[in-house]
């Protein structure tokens, strides 16, 4: 008999979550779970085939189907974390016959439900989802055998857990554990310290956790922005003379970037910097060394003002027209900005007629792009997404929706603060065939 579920079994060598003592006792009542048993003759044993519906209260089925599902999964993918839309291929020789079909996904759901409702499961699962260590408790079930382990085996190999961002375990890496492999250690460890992820199983751990020396606060955080976000951007302005940091760029492991800082995605962090709010106490402390650098918050706005609309007024005064090619490439010459140098016009001004890239640049300088030639029209799924919600606004607040030729989003409520400013009375449905 298994006891509460926050204590640990043994099974073999491994010290596994057990379930809470209520769902191992006896079989449920007849009312408590309604019996879709098949009904089987000794004549249809051959020809046994898996239910295509959930069954969990078959001792039949759960012998000859379930059971052996879930083991195969297990072998297959090295834990019993069943997703709820998991079914078994019918055209994989891994899997016996028998499973064939079968919505394993549905099955574990309702065990993983009845152990949340503290009700009991049949008898006969007991004993199977024991040497299983079934994840009734999906959290928990990655803390024991796939966080845990690892910060422990990191520990071991490193003498630290300072895990780098996109630290992931190589497939076929002798030095870790089979199971293990391909498992993104660094992002759970950045959302541990960043989301507080496994708050709870920390706490439970948090002697063992002290043994290996893992930071779980903002410690490492900050020490992390000090020693090596800053200073990256600090260089990557003295470097380039701008810090709009591009999404792929990478630190380089050479001088003059921090040695600490070496292979780190520095656009990734900026990035998300600028639209999830990673590093937000360490922003405000230090806004006058982001501003120092000209750390660029709006990369798409920086982008247009400083690249894209100078190309394009530049192109309209040479060409008298804004009729560009999709191969078209700003040539590096003194009649072009410098800025807008390489700038790959032709593709950027196709993605914007074909998909309204840049909406929110194009939606408020409606005027300023005609004044170069520049026809606005709003793709159909761009229109749907942010001019509907607009109209709809308008409409509910002026009762019909002929928006004026020059009305302007106000900047206040009950209008969306990322629309404030746009030219919605200029605004076009982009016509099928232009």
């Amino acid at each position: 008999m298994l006891v509460a579920a926050r204590r640990c079994i043994r099974v073999g060598a491994l010290q596994l979550a057990s379930a809470p003592t209520h769902i191992l006792s006896v079989s449920p009542p007849l009312l408590q779970c309604k019996r879709k048993n098949a009904r089987f003759f000794s004549s249809d044993l051959d020809a046994y085939r898996a239910p295509t519906v959930a069954v969990p209260c078959s001792a039949n089925v759960w012998t000859k189907t379930v059971n052996p599902a879930l083991r195969t999964f297990l072998k297959l993918r090295n834990h019993v974390m069943v997703p709820i839309s998991f079914v078994v291929p019918t055209d994989d020789d891994n899997w016996p016959r028998e499973t064939h079909g079968y919505p394993l996904g549905k099955h574990a759901e309702w065990l993983r439900r009845r152990w949340r409702e503290m009700k009991d499961l049949p008898e006969f699962t007991v004993q199977d989802l024991k040497e299983l260590d079934f994840a009734f408790d999906l959290s928990q079930y990655k803390w024991d055998h796939f966080v845990k382990p690892a910060l422990h085996h990191y520990y071991e190999l490193h003498q630290h857990t300072d895990v780098p961002q996109m630290f992931q375990v190589k497939h076929g890496d002798a030095d870790w554990p089979e199971r293990l492999w391909g498992f993104y250690l660094g992002p759970r460890v950045f959302n541990i310290r960043h989301r507080g992820d496994f708050q709870a199983q920390i706490q439970q751990d948090a002697q063992e956790m002290a043994e290996i020396n893992f930071c779980y606060d903002s410690t490492t955080y900050d020490r992390d922005w000090r020693e090596r976000v800053l200073p990256s951007l600090e260089v990557f302005r003295q470097e380039f003379g701008h810090c709009d940091v591009h999404r792929p760029f990478k630190v380089p492991n050479c001088p003059p970037w921090p040695k600490s800082a070496a292979g780190m995605l520095l656009g990734v962090v900026v990035n998300n910097i600028r639209s999830k709010g990673y590093y937000a106490v360490q922003v405000t402390r230090d806004i006058a060394a982001l501003e120092k650098v000209e750390f660029v918050w709006d990369h798409s706005s920086t982008e247009w003002n400083d690249r894209i609309f100078p190309a394009l007024e530049t192109f309209k005064r040479k060409q008298g027209h804004c009729h560009i090619m999709k191969t078209f490439v700003v040539p590096s010459t003194e009649s072009w900005p410098a800025k807008s140098h390489g700038l790959k016009l032709g593709i950027v001004i196709n993605n914007i007629r074909s998909y309204s890239y840049y909406f929110d640049q194009i939606a408020r300088n409606v005027d300023q792009l005609e004044s170069v030639g520049f026809d606005v029209q709003i793709a159909k799924v761009k229109w749907d997404r942010r001019v509907e919600p607009m109209l709809a606004t308008f409409q509910e607040l002026h009762g019909h929706r002929n928006v004026p030729t020059d009305f302007v989003v106000p900047s206040e409520d009950p209008w969306d603060k990322s629309d404030w400013g746009v030219q919605l009375g200029k605004l076009k449905l982009k016509e099928k065939y232009t």
